[in-house]
């Protein structure tokens, strides 16, 4: 397999330019005030609700048990981290059987 040398600028080029959207986006995201942003480049117009807004500055995290974040991050830094198989494999097939008896069945059959 040849390794063409163009294709490594077009890859760089290619990440400058998704830096470059990231950029921009997080100046619009910090410069959003009141619930709107207006981006200057363009027409458009992004309004967000109040609960929105409020979700946004509370900045409450009680969806998210951090302790337990916490020492998985732990246990995955010092390798002591251990995944149950027969766990994940029960878990796909509960996920599996919801989706399948959630479906409906076919209309004119």
């Amino acid at each position: 397999m040849k390794i063409d040398s163009s294709n490594t600028s077009q890859i760089a080029a290619l990440q400058e330019a998704a830096q470059q959207r990231t950029a921009q986006a997080d100046a619009q995201a910090t410069s959003t005030t009141g619930g709107t942003t207006t981006s200057s480049g363009s027409n458009s117009t992004v309004s967000l609700s109040a609960l929105s807004t409020d979700l946004r500055t509370s900045g409450s995290s009680s969806d998210i048990d951090t302790a337990k974040v916490a020492s998985i991050k732990a246990s995955l830094n010092d390798g002591s981290y251990k995944v149950d198989s027969g766990k994940v494999a029960d878990g796909m097939l509960s996920s599996a059987r919801e989706l399948m008896q959630t479906n409906t069945p076919p209309a004119g059959g």
